[in-house]
């Protein structure tokens, strides 16, 4: 039996992946530590990287919502 997942957690994964590769870049290159510290810095910056990402998203959609409002005024 397979799962299927819905689309927009298909989404979030692929989105995630990609940041992973993204902070792997940043981190790996800079990083002394041991493997399980390496890990943790990869996932911790990819998180941050991928909600500052969802953030400039959402603001920019909000302005977008603001400007529309304020030309029906």
């Amino acid at each position: 039996m397979s799962s299927v997942l819905p689309d927009d957690e298909k989404d979030t994964i692929r989105d995630f992946h990609h940041w992973i590769i993204v902070a792997r870049r940043i981190v790996h290159d800079s990083f002394t530590g041991d493997e399980k510290e390496l890990q943790r810095l990869t996932l911790q910056t990819a998180e941050g990287l991928m909600m500052d990402h969802r953030l400039g998203a959402i603001e920019s959609q909000m302005a977008e919502i603001k400007n529309a409002l304020n030309d029906k005024e």
